[in-house]
């Protein structure tokens, strides 16, 4: 009955249909019957009736709640998950005790998986990025950097590198979305002070497509950059496919040569690193959070609080996001090119 509930977006109404007709043998659950179930799971992290004395379950939730942050504590990127597995309990009643302990999702958010052989190409190329620093102090505003992320009703995902901007809410299936289905594509960069787009891409992003958006609409989108960036201009992308066709390295061999970063390129942008891109650990994010109250709007009213949401980057926040990748990278060679994210703070 719960999971009927997911699947209708949260609808009780249509929940109750959808129950109907799965299970047509068996008793089917009332609208008022199925949305007290629902109160009660959310707020007991049990579907049974509570019928135990309000003073004993009191006593329970406060050991409970010790618990559950003494798990943070000890691990500050545990997921919710895995926490309420290990301790036997429900995943809302985590959810609930982080909440009233002022903890963010941030917290506890995943990070992306490092490979055996991922920290020498890291290290090799923070280290090449900081020689370059100590050269030319304005180095890091050379550089373009760009990435594109999918935003869905259900929220903003970047395939490539498996990384997800959205907490494991249990109520991040919300109303409508089972009924909506649509996603968009984003592309955006950011160089200096400056961001560049947003530019909304095909849903499914070809080799031929991102070649075509390279080609025509990149070099409109730079218009603003002035002559002198421009002509200096290191391009950034990350190895996914449709950035490593040979079409895609040949075009930008010839508009930046040796001067583009990525998979197959003059200067090798090591695998599996978002925490080294101000898309991944700063724009995306700060756009998820900027439109998180209209992601249940049509797919067009979310295209234009994007569109809004970019609008409100400053140039100063871009500009100390760009260098702040200066810090990131000397952490991350102090780290051997582990994971670093803990330690900037």
């Amino acid at each position: 009955m719960v999971i009927t509930y997911g699947m209708a977006g949260e609808n009780g109404n249509a929940a109750v249909r959808l129950y109907a007709e799965r299970f047509p043998d068996r008793v089917h659950p009332s609208y008022v019957t199925l949305t007290r179930c629902i109160q009660r799971l959310r707020e007991t992290g049990s579907v049974v009736p509570n019928r135990v004395r309000p003073g004993a379950v009191m006593r329970h939730d406060v050991r409970t709640e010790e618990r559950i942050l003494r798990e943070f504590e000890r691990n500050p990127r545990n997921s919710v998950r895995r926490v309420a597995g290990a301790l036997g309990i429900s995943n809302s009643l985590v959810h609930r005790t982080l909440r009233r302990s002022g903890l963010r999702p941030y917290h506890y958010q995943r990070v992306q998986q490092l490979l055996p052989g991922d920290a020498q190409p890291r290290i090799f190329f923070c280290e090449g990025f900081l020689a370059q620093c100590r050269r030319n102090i304005s180095f890091p505003d050379r550089i373009l950097w760009t990435d594109e992320a999918t935003f869905t009703p259900n929220g903003v995902f970047n395939s490539h590198n498996f990384v997800r901007w959205e907490e494991e809410n249990p109520h991040a299936v919300r109303q409508g979305a089972f009924q909506r289905r649509w996603a968009i594509n984003v592309w955006a960069g950011m160089i200096g002070d400056q961001v560049i787009g947003p530019y909304f891409l095909p849903p499914r992003l070809t080799g031929q497509l991102y070649a075509e958006f390279l080609a025509n609409q990149l070099p409109a989108l730079l218009e603003d950059v002035p002559l002198d960036v421009r002509a200096e201009l290191i391009f950034q992308h990350d190895g996914a496919p449709a950035h490593f066709s040979r079409q895609v390295r040949n075009l930008l061999d010839a508009r930046f040569p040796d001067r583009w970063m990525g998979r197959g390129g003059p200067i090798i942008w090591p695998a599996r690193s978002p925490d080294l891109n101000v898309l991944d650990y700063f724009v995306w994010g700060y756009i998820k959070t900027a439109i998180e109250d209209r992601r249940d709007g049509t797919e067009q009213e979310v295209r234009e609080a994007i569109v809004a949401a970019f609008d409100t980057i400053t140039p100063d926040m871009a500009h100390r996001e760009t260098r702040n990748i200066t810090r990131r990278a000397e952490i991350c060679v102090r780290e051997g090119g582990r994971h670093f994210e803990q330690f900037l703070h």
